[in-house]
């Protein structure tokens, strides 16, 4: 017995140690894919200068520091590769640079590109796609494969899904390097229900506190702005909500009076609370106002400037027929009918310059591609040229304005304050302006 104990526990040691082997050190599944898979990739790396989440799309640029030749290229796409074969092919936009080095991105639009609540449950490895003339053999393209380096000062984003049938997918999109040998983008999909401070949507009803917006009187009774938006925003929640979404205001009604005029960037201010939230998407309602009486007026959808305007138009359009209302008739700044993009002008960036000049803080970098409309600009980050950083102290520090992650926002002019037709259309059909953005909601998105 005393020979065969030896025996025994060696054998168990043997055994332990093999499965400490298979346990800690034997390559699992997944690394056995991600070798095969980098296995075929270039060491040569694409450098991601710019990625950016605005609504619910997914924007990147790079670029690859190898001098091309542009009769050589034959094609490029970006390759979301999944391991178990789903693999999925982007479409992009790209050009040689000055010293002919490859660069690209995937959309002229912030809110185009990949769509992440297109992606389903996987693990995806995104890669450039680069097909070459072959010069040493004219019969086979050349095909090369490039991971994603990220060269930003920015870290992984978490992303949520808007909610369908009370189901979400989150979205992490990180960087990670391969053993010592390749940088990559990693992107995994995963069914996980919404935490209790995010949202899909967020309403902001224009003005609040000491800031009332337009007043006017029809037929004896006054109207005030802030009221009307308010109402009409506490009804939309409601709609959105039947639809199965999750709503947030960025005011309630509550300490009205301690809200100053310009309390738009502070901890739970209006412009910060949709990005707070990680809303996806921003409605921003406002009534319109001009010095002169109008017989009608009509709805106004304002966008981003560098935004598909497809969303902008559905709103619009489902207002006005919902509604029995019009297209406002205003043509400054009109893209289309209902839909109006607001810059900054040349005039408008002097008198800012000046402003700062006068306050003794450096000027913003505010150019006539910069969106006036603080709403718009402020809740996009880097995509909408966001720049409220607390340098002037008048207005504070709009937390997200330096954010690779915006919502996309729109703001609605429900019609005219100083139209009468208006008034009486708005306050009187209420809910069929709120049906005309909820049905927007649901067909665009099939809720």
């Amino acid at each position: 017995m005393k020979k065969i104990l030896p025996l025994i526990v060696l054998l168990f040691a043997t055994i332990g140690c093999i499965l400490l082997y298979n346990f800690k050190f034997k390559p699992s599944r997944l690394e056995k894919k991600q070798e095969e898979l980098f296995k075929t990739v270039s060491k040569e790396e694409v450098d991601v200068t710019k990625y950016i989440v605005y609504g619910t799309h997914l924007n990147i640029e790079g670029s690859l520091n190898r001098k091309l030749y542009e009769d050589n290229i034959l094609g490029a796409e970006l390759i979301f590769k999944n391991l178990d074969g789903k693999d999925i092919k982007y479409e992009i936009e790209y050009e040689l640079s000055d010293d002919e080095k490859f660069v690209f991105k995937t959309s002229d639009y912030i809110n185009q590109g990949i769509d992440l609540e297109n992606l389903s449950i996987g693990n995806y490895y995104p890669l450039l796609k680069l097909t070459q003339k072959n010069l040493n053999d004219e019969k086979n393209d050349k095909v090369e494969y490039f991971s994603l380096k990220n060269k930003t000062k920015y870290d992984n984003i978490d992303y949520y899904t808007i909610t369908k049938n009370n189901k979400n997918n989150k979205i992490d999109i990180s960087f990670d390097k391969f053993k010592n040998t390749n940088n990559y983008m990693n992107i995994i999909v995963e069914e996980n229900k919404l935490p209790k401070d995010v949202y899909d949507i967020a309403i902001d009803p224009g003005h609040g506190g000491k800031d009332g917006g337009a007043v006017t009187t029809v037929n004896g009774t006054e109207y005030i702005e802030k009221d009307i938006t308010l109402d009409t925003a506490k009804d939309l929640k409601k709609a959105l909500e039947e639809l199965g979404l999750k709503v947030i205001l960025t005011r309630d009604g509550t300490n009205e009076e301690e809200l100053g005029i310009y309390d738009m960037y502070g901890k739970n201010g209006r412009a910060v609370t949709p990005n707070k939230a990680k809303a996806k998407y921003t409605i921003s309602l406002h009534l319109n106002s001009a010095e002169y009486k109008m017989s009608k007026g009509g709805v106004e959808i304002y966008s981003p400037p560098n935004s598909k305007l497809d969303f902008a138009s559905t709103l619009a359009k489902n207002i006005v027929e919902t509604a029995k209302t019009n297209y406002s008739p205003n043509m400054t700044y009109k893209i289309e009918d209902g839909v109006y993009v607001r810059n900054f002008s040349y005039a408008e960036i002097e008198l800012s310059n000046s402003s700062a000049k006068q306050a003794g803080y450096k000027p913003y970098k505010i150019t006539t591609d910069t969106p006036y409309l603080f709403m718009i600009r402020e809740t996009g980050g880097i995509a909408t040229n966001a720049y409220v950083d607390g340098r002037n102290k008048e207005y504070g520090k709009n937390l997200y304005y330096d954010s690779n992650r915006g919502t996309e926002t729109y703001l609605i002019e429900l019609g005219f304050m100083n139209s009468n037709a208006d008034i009486i259309n708005i306050t009187t059909n209420k809910k069929l302006y709120v049906e005309g953005i909820k049905k927007s909601f649901k067909n665009f998105f099939n809720l």
